[in-house]
């Protein structure tokens, strides 16, 4: 079988990415989190959480707030929220004051790295019982 690289998990990954995403690959693969949204966990150090999601075309995602601090940056495709629309290369800094539900952009899916420092706040039940088992 071929290894799992990150040239073939996400065009146009940049380099400095690349080496935490072949980590992440060679034990694990995109695990599904429902509704769309697959997500790779990446190595990280300390209490911050990093992962790539990928998410389906049109898929909204559960309304939240933060418990600390949310950095994304759109790796493709785009997804747009009461803040704007985000596309490739752009870049979200979240805090505790700030409710959003993003929503991906019809005609291709997105794809983002995402860190946080603390637990996102769902509002939806749902997503409240989901979340020890996904881990966001």
């Amino acid at each position: 079988a071929t290894p799992k690289s990150a040239s073939t998990a996400i065009a146009g990954l940049p380099q400095a990415l690349s080496r935490y995403v072949d980590e992440a690959l060679a034990t694990s693969d995109w695990r599904p989190i429902g509704g769309g949204v697959r997500q790779l966990r990446l190595r990280t150090a300390g209490r911050a959480q990093a992962r790539l999601v990928r998410l389906s075309p049109g898929v909204p995602l559960p309304e939240h707030s933060h418990g600390g601090t949310e950095l994304t940056v759109v790796l493709t495709g785009s997804y747009s929220d009461a803040l704007g629309r985000f596309g490739r290369g752009d870049m979200a800094e979240l805090d505790q004051s700030v409710t959003h539900r993003p929503v991906v952009d019809a005609g291709a899916e997105c794809i983002a790295l995402i860190v946080t420092d603390a637990p996102l706040k769902f509002r939806g039940l749902l997503a409240r019982l989901a979340q020890p088992f996904i881990g966001i």
